[in-house]
């Protein structure tokens, strides 16, 4: 399974090279910590300052010139009150509504803020909700026709006051169009975050069951073999004046014990490294739970078995390793804290009436070889295995025998899985 490079919190995120040229708002919302950014203006936000400024205030001049035949207000009067308007423009980011009804209600009796108006109210279809683009274009409207009375073009009143209509309607529907594309990308640019962020939340999940299974895994494979190898190198260290055969013997079960560890060691692994999830790729099942009997005998350990299972070739593949697995637990505890004390295994069961297993041996309380370490975990990763197949675990002591005990399910006519 690859597993694609994802940048990390120190490099710079795609399309970074574009991004001051970016307005700053949406900017600030692209950043993965948009923290520092809020209020600072981008290079591309200072650049449509100065062409913004100069066209309000060139749209205001054109407008005012050819009105001032015989005005009673003075040019550059009306000139001086168009470029504050203009430079009020500069915070039409910050405070849009403000400066947009302040810069219109100016242009009424002076036409040279007719330019800053008209830039104000695409400004506030911009970073403002349509209902407020709304409200000041009526405003703009009315002062647009106050400014016309004012002037007195009676002959071009009407033509007038129709393109002014016009231009402030395309004025909001420009700004609104722009809004909804800054916002459109705003949202992608959220949903990017937030998709990569289920996407590490999901590589963090699997790659901790991944864990846990490699753990288990590990557990059940490795533990039941070292056990049995502790159990002959205690015998060795416990009996040093032993005849040299059953020394020789021992040595060769711990030879052969770890090269069989081994092996299941690479099998664990291969299994692990495929790509499915699947647990079939384990081979064994109930039917291979006598050589787990000749295994523990070899050890030194009494066994005392008793199975009565039909058709135990069918069991399910899911009920038979977690029955493996049930038996290997079992004798691996009982050889860590019951030394060589007799165990007893109870298997019955079959299609239709489902699967019984018991583990027990007696408590303990002599005094002989130090019982194996263990990391105790055994018990917990197979109850997991048994709520899997659908059954129940259950292990305590009971009439001063430590007993491991569950119930699966076999359901008649159930396939191997």
């Amino acid at each position: 399974m690859s597993i694609s490079a994802m940048p990390g919190p120190g490099s710079p995120p795609a399309g970074s090279l574009r991004r001051p040229w970016l307005p700053g708002a949406v900017r600030a919302e692209l950043e993965d910590d948009p923290r520092p950014l809020t209020g600072r203006r981008s290079p591309r936000d200072v650049v449509v300052d100065i062409l913004v400024i100069a066209l309000a205030a060139f749209i205001g001049l054109v407008g005012a010139l050819p009105y001032f035949h015989g005005h009673t207000i003075d040019l550059p009067v009306d000139l001086t009150v168009g470029a504050i308007g203009c430079l009020l423009l500069v915070w039409r980011r910050r405070w849009p509504l403000p400066i947009a009804i302040i810069v219109n209600i100016m242009s009424i009796p002076f036409a040279g803020a007719g330019g800053a108006a008209y830039l104000a109210i695409f400004s506030l279809a911009v970073h403002r909700p349509f209902r407020h683009s709304i409200g000041v274009a009526a405003l703009g409207i009315a002062a647009g026709m106050a400014n016309l009375t004012i002037i007195g073009d009676e002959n071009g009143f009407f033509f007038n006051a129709m393109f002014l209509v016009l231009l402030i309607a395309v004025a909001v529907g420009w700004g609104t169009s722009v809004r909804n594309r800054r916002q459109l990308l705003i949202s992608l640019a959220e949903r990017a975050r937030r998709a990569e962020s289920e996407q590490r939340e999901r590589l963090g999940a699997a790659r901790a069951t991944e864990r846990e299974r490699l753990a288990r895994e590990m557990h059940d494979v490795l533990a039941h073999r070292m056990s049995l190898l502790s159990v002959h190198a205690g015998a060795l260290e416990y009996r040093p004046d032993a005849p040299a055969e059953d020394i020789a013997r021992a040595a060769g079960v711990i030879r052969s014990g770890v090269h069989q560890m081994l092996e299941d060691l690479r099998d664990v692994i291969l299994m692990l490294r495929e790509e499915s999830d699947d647990l079939a790729a384990e081979t064994h099942s109930l039917p291979d739970v006598p050589s787990l009997f000749a295994e523990a005998r070899q050890a030194g350990a009494v066994i005392t078995p008793h199975i009565e299972v039909d058709r135990a070739d069918d069991v399910p593949g899911v009920v038979g390793r977690a029955a493996f697995r049930i038996v290997q637990e079992g004798l691996t505890n009982a050889r860590k804290h019951g030394g060589r004390v007799p165990v007893a295994v109870d298997i019955a069961g079959g299609p239709g009436h489902g699967l019984s297993i018991s583990v027990s041996q007696p408590l303990n309380h002599s005094i002989g070889l130090p019982e194996i370490p263990g990391t105790g975990t055994g018990l917990t990763g197979l109850n997991e295995r048994v709520t899997l197949a659908g059954g129940e675990l259950m292990h305590g002591v009971i009439d001063h025998r430590f007993v491991l005990s569950a119930r699966l399910p076999w359901e008649t006519g159930a396939v191997d899985a």
